[in-house]
């Protein structure tokens, strides 16, 4: 077991002291002021089999390979998706058991043995109706209907956090999952529709309503995602929440109970900028997954511009490549038309003419998938690893003058990370390039320029460092 033991120096906790002094006259006001804790920047959402065409496949050099270059980067979570799983009951499991026991395992050592925290999928609603296990008192409806996920091979109901029944079978899961593996924590695709407030509970069904219900408050969905949270925390982990409904402050409050540690955002959304707007100020931490089917390509940039000046940053797409494979059994089949699943035979078509294109790793991928989607992440998480390390003081949104010469035009984003190193951070959100005067000169770390004035292209970022000279 590694050590947690770290040697302090002198030297660094000066000019940590030193930054901090010169953080307070420069910075006056800002929308947010977070100190960094355990935060983790790197994110990886692996791909590791094409279920339900066949299981998981056990661990090979190629795994191990991708793990060690993971902690090379100094990444630190591990996502793994529903695949894992055996959701539609195809060798006899259920959502909640390995359809590769062993392997499963496995990919839970190989993470550990290099320092990743490994968090598989669950869903607080999503569950297959045709399964062993289903009952119909779990059921929600709207307008009289039942709620339900009826897309390629997906026949899955929209489970009711109104039922007790349900709390329980998923509680109890939650539990044994924990109890049986050495995981860190979930992901939580949670599966609720907003709607489903407007239908009265079933009390036919024993649901009960003891929340407060209304187009922006949700309060039976807040308290399951509440009592899963207590678990994970119980267990010391990290629970990552992927939930649109607290994304979207148009349509909820946040939550009077924080019941996330990460949360991730951005399926189906095609206007990264929209988003910006939308999830900016919710409560830390977002993580952007976007939706490369349909975001446009000449965003792969833009969206370090999106993130980084909110303590934000996307999760990366990696593992085993996709080839679009597909289940041929008879316990289900495909509806066609949807995005979100018509894409094995998409990646299945594509790479039968075109074998050589980069891989596609995500069912969010673009088709076929684009390289400058993975050399572009490291080079700016090589950046933002930096500035996100324990005991970083992030000042996000600036408000005051005090550290530019100039005017400080609308749509300009600056935001500070200050420990012993001292970064700005510039994002320009207009339509038109413009420049912006500083009370200093700083350092862009990307090209190593010097420079007090500073030209903003549309939605680019730039990353600057406090030089010595200006101590």
């Amino acid at each position: 077991m590694d050590s947690l033991l770290k040697v302090w120096d002198y030297s660094v906790e000066r000019k940590r002291l030193e930054n901090l002094r010169d953080a307070r006259f420069l910075i006056r006001r800002c929308e947010t002021h977070k100190v960094l804790v355990d935060y983790i920047p790197g994110h990886i959402w692996y791909n590791w089999g094409e279920y339900p065409a066949e299981r998981c496949p056990m661990p090979d050099e190629q795994d191990e390979k991708n793990f060690k270059f993971y902690k090379e980067k100094g990444m630190g979570l591990i996502k793994f998706h529903e695949e894992w799983n055996d959701a539609e009951e195809i060798f006899d499991g259920d959502k909640f058991t390995p359809n590769n026991e062993e392997g499963f395992r496995k990919m839970i050592s190989l993470a550990h043995e290099n320092r990743l925290k490994f968090i598989p999928y669950i869903s607080s609603g999503y569950y297959d109706r045709r399964s062993k296990n289903f009952k119909t008192e779990w059921l929600s409806y709207y307008k009289g209907k039942v709620l339900s996920l009826d897309e390629g091979y997906f026949n899955y109901a929209l489970c009711s956090p109104r039922s007790p029944d349900w709390r329980a079978f998923l509680l109890n899961n939650i539990e044994r999952l924990f109890d049986r593996y050495e995981i860190d924590g979930l992901y939580d695709d949670v599966g609720y529709d907003p709607l489903a407030f407007l239908d009265p509970p079933e009390e036919k069904q024993g649901h009960i309503n003891a929340f407060e219900e209304s187009d922006s408050v949700h309060g039976a969905f807040e308290d399951l995602i509440q009592e899963i949270y207590t678990i994970v925390k119980r267990y010391r982990g990290i629970f990552t929440l992927h939930a649109w409904e607290f994304c979207n402050p148009d349509i909820s409050f946040i939550p009077r109970f924080k019941c996330w540690d990460y949360l991730y955002v951005g399926e189906g959304i095609r206007d990264m900028n929209l988003m910006r707007k939308t999830v900016k100020r919710l409560p830390e931490f977002v993580f952007y997954i976007p939706d490369w089917r349909v975001v446009p390509v000449e965003d792969q940039n833009k969206i370090y511009a999106l993130t980084i000046p909110y303590l934000q940053f996307p999760v990366l797409y990696h593992g085993r490549p996709i080839r679009g494979k597909m289940y041929k059994g008879t316990k289900l089949q495909y509806n066609k038309g949807s995005l979100a699943v018509s894409h094995p035979d998409v990646i299945q078509q594509h790479y039968l003419k075109h074998p050589d294109d980069f891989p596609v790793y995500s069912p969010w991928d673009s088709v076929p998938g684009n390289p400058k989607t993975i050399e572009n992440y490291f080079h700016y998480f090589e950046f933002y690893k930096e500035m996100t390390k324990p005991s970083t003081h992030v000042f996000m949104d600036i408000k005051d003058e005090s550290i530019t010469s100039g005017r400080k035009w609308p749509n300009l984003v600056l935001t500070a990370y200050v420990s012993n190193r001292f970064y700005l951070v510039i994002a320009n959100f207009m339509n038109e390039k413009d420049t912006i005067s500083l009370r200093q000169s700083w350092k862009n770390i990307e090209t190593g320029e010097i420079q007090s004035s500073w030209e903003i292209n549309p939605f680019e970022v730039k990353i600057l460092e406090k030089i010595d000279a200006n101590c």
